[in-house]
């Protein structure tokens, strides 16, 4: 017998979907390499040589399986495990020494806890982040390179939370091809109006209140013609991650820090900037917001693993992760 690893129904072996919730079975120590069968406790596959559970994997072909789309279609991945997944990436602020003298120098200590820096050398957007890079422009006043810094630390965060909940489900460490997956998820149209409310949400938090927009999320909503229902969920899904990271990153961008912040802000003598609109501050639940969540990355799975044109758009992706490592 089988158990659905959704709904916990037995299942007879002949069968490959539950007879209950008509859930693909996942089976178990299915090779991800060629797809054979193996007994209970092997770790190399019988057929092909290859290491059962990868311990990391390397190729489009070995994670476009249908081993691999069956373990994210019907994963069991519970909100315990998303909370580990955050205690571990934001523990690491715990073991450095995150010292400067100014606002600007303790933001910049906190964002490389995690990844690279690094200021700009062209272009006319304030900051961006790519390929775990996260660039900003130091030609700009100090109170405008935190906030930037901030927001573009949102962005890389989020990317790191998903690499890591995909990991997770695939049981395999990160890698250029996870990643790849992962960038090129967060950067379709319909997610990129998510990411850049929540990033928008996480620096709104940090910095004082009439300096704050929503300028790159409206941009893009408008971009899509979004509205109404769609736009509701975006903003909902993308506070909803947006409240967590606050919450882990408001021990270390303390009251102190804020004020510093704000002063920045006074000294810099800022336009003063209008809030153009108040989204509001619904949330999902937070086992929901996941599981929304991981239905959009397995969609997103479900047409790369059926459309081996749109595929490679990965192979420039997975490229860029080689170079930088």
């Amino acid at each position: 017998m089988k158990n659905c690893e959704v709904c916990g129904t037995l299942n007879f072996k002949k069968y490959n979907y539950c007879t209950h919730c008509g859930c693909r079975i996942v089976e178990e120590n299915i090779c991800p390499f060629c797809g054979q069968k193996n007994p209970d406790g092997n770790d190399i596959c019988i057929n092909c040589h290859n290491q059962i559970t990868p311990i990391a994997i390397d190729s489009f072909d070995v994670l476009f399986s249908e081993h691999n789309l069956s373990l994210i279609l019907n994963h069991n991945f519970t909100y315990d495990d998303y909370m580990v997944i955050l205690d571990n990436i934001f523990k690491k602020l715990d073991y450095e020494t995150l010292g400067g003298k100014t606002p600007k120098e303790k933001v910049f200590n906190i964002a490389k806890v995690f990844t690279f820096v690094i200021p700009k050398s062209s272009g006319i957007q304030r900051g961006e982040y790519g390929s775990q890079i996260i660039f900003y422009d130091d030609r700009l006043d100090e109170s405008l390179q935190i906030s930037t810094i901030i927001h573009e630390l949102a962005h890389f965060l989020l990317f790191d939370i998903t690499v890591n909940i995909l990991c997770k489900i695939l049981d395999v460490n990160s890698s250029s091809v996870i990643k790849s997956f992962v960038e090129h998820f967060l950067t379709l149209p319909e997610i990129e109006v998510i990411n850049e409310f929540y990033a928008h949400s996480v620096e709104n938090r940090f910095i004082p209140l009439k300096y704050q927009n929503f300028n790159s999320f409206i941009k893009c909503a408008s971009d899509l013609n979004m509205g109404g229902d769609d736009l509701e969920f975006a903003v909902k899904l993308g506070n909803s991650f947006a409240y967590e990271v606050i919450h882990y990153l408001q021990k270390y961008i303390d009251e102190g820090l804020r004020e510093s912040i704000r002063l920045q802000y006074k000294i810099d003598m800022i336009e003063t900037k209008k809030l153009e609109n108040d989204f509001g501050d619904i949330v999902f639940d937070p086992q929901e917001k996941n599981l929304l969540f991981l239905s959009l990355i397995g969609g997103h799975f479900e047409y790369l693993y059926n459309n081996e044109e749109a595929k490679k758009e990965l192979i420039h992706l997975k490229n860029k992760f080689e170079d930088f490592n």
